[in-house]
C-alpha cells in the first residue's frame, strides 16, 4: 500500500491515518509486523520514526501474516519470531541474561526488555513466563509463555522439542560426527567440569555433534542438545578439543575478546495449544562467522 503523507508526523500516527479507523494498538502491531519505505528508501520499522510531508510511505505486509524478522540491532534490539495467544519465541542477542537473576540485581534481563516492548507495543501489560534459558554468553531462539498454564505444558514437553545450535569452533572433530555422553559436576568457579563417572552432585548430559564446514581458521559444527545442563556445549566441545571461538572460560584462545560463537538457531516442538509443529530458525549475522583477528568485541545490543 502507498500512501502519501498530508502532514510532518510520525510513523504510528502516519498509519493511523493510511488506515482511517484503526485504533492505536492496531496500528502498532501493523508497524511491528511489516516492512515501510520512504520515498523508495527502506526504513526501521518504529512508531516515532519521523514522515515528512509529502513522502510516499509504502507499507508491505509479511507474506501470509508472517513477520518478516530481522536480527536485533541497536535500533531494534527486540526480534520476535513467533507470537500467538500462548507462546512468544524471541531471538535474545548475547551479552544479555535471559531471565531475572537475584545475583546481578541491576542487570535487565531480556525476558524484562521483551514485556517492556510488549507494553509500549500493545498499550496493556503482558507478563511472560520463562520456559528455558540460554547463557548471558549465547545468542538465540528462546521460548516465553503468556501464561503459567503453557509454561508448564511446554516444560512438560520438553524432552520432545528440536533444540540446534551452531558453533564455531577453533578445532575440528574427529571423528566428524558423534554424540558426547558424560556427567557434569559444577565445580568452586561455577564451572561445568566434565567427568565420565556419576558423582554426588553430578548430572548426565548428553549432545550430538556433526561437522558443517570450514570457516577460515574456524570450523563450522552443528550441535543437537538432548539434555540441558549449565554450560553444557561450552563443555562438552572443549572436551573434544574443539573449544568454542571467544569461550575462554572453556578452553579458547585469549588473546582476543570475542564474542561466543554459539547460537541457539533453531527450535521444532508441537504447538501446546493446537498441536501444529512449530519449526522456526534463523541465520546468525556474518559477523558470527568472521570473528575479528585483533580488536575486542563490544557485542552487547540491549
Amino acid at each position: 500500500m502507498k500512501f502519501t503523507a498530508k502532514k510532518t508526523a510520525n510513523l504510528l500516527e502516519t498509519v493511523m491515518e493510511m488506515y482511517s479507523g484503526v485504533s492505536k494498538q492496531k496500528a502498532k502491531q501493523l508497524i511491528s509486523y511489516s516492512r515501510f519505505t520512504i520515498d523508495g528508501v527502506e526504513v526501521k520499522n518504529h512508531p516515532l520514526q519521523v514522515v515528512q510531508a509529502g513522502q510516499v510511505v509504502e507499507l508491505e505486509k509479511s507474506v501470509k501474516g508472517e513477520k518478516k524478522v530481522a536480527l536485533p540491532s541497536k535500533h531494534n534490539p527486540i526480534a520476535i519470531y513467533f507470537e500467538d495467544d500462548y507462546i512468544l519465541v524471541g531471538l535474545k542477542p548475547a551479552g544479555i541474561l535471559s531471565c531475572h537473576d537475584r545475583n546481578q540485581e541491576t542487570a535487565k534481563s531480556f525476558h524484562k526488555h521483551l514485556e517492556a516492548f510488549m507494553l509500549d507495543r500493545d498499550d496493556k501489560k503482558t507478563r511472560l513466563w520463562p520456559v528455558h534459558r540460554l547463557d548471558k554468553e549465547v545468542e538465540g531462539l528462546i521460548i516465553f509463555a503468556k501464561s503459567e498454564q503453557y509454561q508448564q505444558m511446554i516444560k512438560d514437553i520438553w524432552p520432545t522439542v528440536t533444540k540446534k545450535y551452531l558453533a564455531l569452533t577453533e578445532g575440528k572433530p574427529n571423528p566428524e560426527s558423534g554424540t558426547i555422553e558424560s556427567w557434569l559436576k559444577e565445580d568452586h568457579n561455577h564451572m561445568a567440569v566434565v567427568i565420565k563417572k556419576e558423582e554426588e552432585g553430578s548430572k548426565f548430559a548428553k549432545t550430538d555433534y556433526s561437522y558443517v564446514r570450514r570457516e577460515g581458521e574456524f570450523h563450522l559444527l552443528e550441535v543437537t542438545l538432548h539434555t540441558g545442563r549449565k554450560n553444557q556445549i561450552r563443555a562438552h566441545l572443549n572436551f573434544i578439543g574443539c573449544p568454542i571461538v571467544g569461550d575462554r572460560r572453556y578452553g579458547a584462545d585469549g588473546t582476543v575478546n570475542r564474542q561466543i560463537r554459539l547460537a541457539a538457531y533453531k527450535l521444532e516442538f508441537r504447538h501446546p495449544a493446537s498441536g501444529v509443529l512449530v519449526n522456526l530458525s534463523y541465520n546468525p549475522s556474518n559477523k558470527f562467522f568472521k570473528p575479528s583477528k585483533n580488536q575486542d568485541e563490544q557485542y552487547r545490543i540491549i
